[in-house]
């Protein structure tokens, strides 16, 4: 090899290997990547065929719910009037009642009262209300409040207070509501 072409080849190696991993980069983007866009752009029309859209520059794109949101807000929905009618008759805050004091009851609270309070109707859904006195350690109250967050349904807990004793038990009173969402007529 000539001196002087081998001198010039280790002073320009960066260029050649520059040149070379394009012509690899080119190659491997005709080979393998168009095919693949051309099928997905492909799968795309067929999808908005079908009355799909995937595609954000074709127009709005669905919001997709997950399952157990879907559950959840499924199993705490009734039909309009329903939902209504038994706020009306106070059947909401009455449920939410006795939801409550079993909950209470299951994790060794005592309830001395419960009773429940007003129903507000909004346009999408009702809450009913309830108060509950209870007797009960730190830990019971807080495992009640946990219960609470896995029951499936749709609470809130509006003010609480805890009066501790001299025995460690606490007085606990809680003001807590209880959404029932309305379903629009055909879903």
């Amino acid at each position: 090899m000539d001196p002087v072409l081998a001198r010039q080849f280790r002073a320009h190696w960066p260029v050649a290997l520059a040149v070379v991993l394009f012509v690899v980069f080119a190659a491997v983007q005709a080979l393998v990547q168009a095919p693949l866009v051309a099928r997905f752009e492909g799968a795309l029309g067929r999808a908005g065929s079908l009355g799909a859209v995937l595609d954000p520059s074709r127009g709005a794109v669905p919001i997709a719910m997950p399952p157990r949101v879907y559950t959840l807000l499924v199993e705490n929905s009734a039909p309009a009037a329903e939902v209504d009618a038994r706020a009306q008759a106070g059947a909401l805050g009455a449920e939410l009642v006795q939801q409550l004091s079993s909950l209470a009851t299951l994790q060794r609270l005592d309830v001395v009262v419960a009773e429940p309070g007003a129903a507000t109707q909004q346009p999408g859904w009702n809450e009913g209300r309830a108060h509950l006195r209870m007797r009960g350690t730190w830990d019971r109250w807080l495992s009640f409040l946990d219960a609470m967050a896995h029951s499936g349904r749709l609470l809130r807990v509006e003010r609480f207070s805890l009066t501790p004793d001299a025995s460690g038990r606490c007085d606990i009173e809680v003001w807590i509501s209880g959404a029932t969402l309305k379903r629009r007529a055909g879903s």
